[in-house]
């Protein structure tokens, strides 16, 4: 059993919790940490029974591993203490709000030879694991993202692109066998100081081109992805959990067997597999900021335009 304290019992922080009480065989968590008290709080009694640690450090001598979901300025403190203290991690995407912060991370937990997962939770999506079979090992010829919701407040002190469209980058990521050559961005805001909405295209070196479109401004939710490859098209619906193949030679498509469950708890049921074995687990440090960084290139871009057409329509 792995002893975890759980940094962060924000939105988030409070499922996750609610997730590894449910993972009573693997997980004790052994207390919580938060920049503010739980008191007044509307919170479970489940949550309010659990240690409250006021000292982050005590936290961590308390435990073998420590859960971040902590907002994002606050990853990279709070990891790198935990690492030096020589404790395994899991860090909430984004891993970091720099890369220089990952960069940094990611030498660290080199040298400590350190176990970290970073929560890129799609990885783990029922829809997707049902692909699987269909898509590893085969070139890809397209990606075609879209990830839509309607604004919310909560998320917006950061732009769009880390907000939504990094959980499709890290896919896009783990699907491509080559080199970016080209990126083309446009992008709006309206509702944040941040980008709102954003249209990415992306092309490699072996051919693959990636088109990703995330946006909170959206009136409904939307989570779809579509995987080309020579021999058949792989449609996703990772919001309602559907899977289906359409073979390229026009033969009609059918439905892939989509075995429910819930993504989050797989990938802690993964966090627990890795760590006792001692392997990395499926979403390591360096994954992390390989979808930070192509995240914040997109996000600078986005920016930059954004910028440009308010220079324009203040003139």
């Amino acid at each position: 059993m792995i002893r975890i304290g759980i940094v962060g019992i924000g939105y988030l922080g409070r499922i996750h919790v609610s997730v590894l009480q449910e993972l009573a065989a693997q997980f004790e968590i052994v207390g919580i940490h938060d920049h503010k008290p739980i008191d007044g709080r509307e919170v479970s009694a489940a949550l309010q029974a659990l240690p409250f640690f006021e000292s982050y450090q005590a936290l961590i001598g308390a435990a073998d591993a420590v859960a971040i979901i902590a907002s994002t300025p606050a990853h990279f403190l709070l990891a790198h203490e935990a690492l030096l203290a020589g404790k395994a991690v899991f860090i909430e995407k984004p891993m970091c709000a720099t890369l220089s912060e990952a960069q940094e991370l990611c030498v660290l937990a080199l040298q400590q030879q350190s176990f970290v997962q970073v929560g890129h939770v799609e990885r783990f999506n029922p829809a997707l694991e049902a692909a699987t079979s269909f898509s590893v090992g085969r070139q890809l010829l397209g990606f075609d993202a879209s990830r839509t919701a309607p604004f919310q407040q909560r998320g917006s002190d950061v732009s769009v692109v880390l907000d939504l469209m990094i959980h499709d980058l890290d896919l896009l990521l783990a699907h491509a066998s080559s080199q970016i050559v080209a990126i083309e961005v446009v992008a709006k805001s309206e509702k944040s100081a941040f980008s709102d909405e954003v249209q990415a295209s992306i092309e490699f070196e072996d051919g693959l081109k990636a088109k990703l479109f995330a946006s909170r401004i959206s009136d409904h939710k939307q989570r779809t992805l579509r995987l080309q490859m020579p021999e058949h098209t792989i449609a996703l619906d990772l919001l309602e959990k559907t899977a289906s193949l359409q073979p390229n030679a026009g033969s009609e498509s059918h439905n892939l067997e989509v075995v429910p469950s819930n993504a989050l708890q797989t990938q802690w049921l993964d966090f627990a597999s890795a760590y006792h074995a001692g392997h990395a687990p499926r979403v390591g440090v360096e994954a992390g900021l390989r979808a930070l960084a192509l995240a914040l290139e997109i996000e600078a871009r986005a920016q930059a335009q954004i910028a440009q057409n308010s220079k324009h329509f203040i003139q």
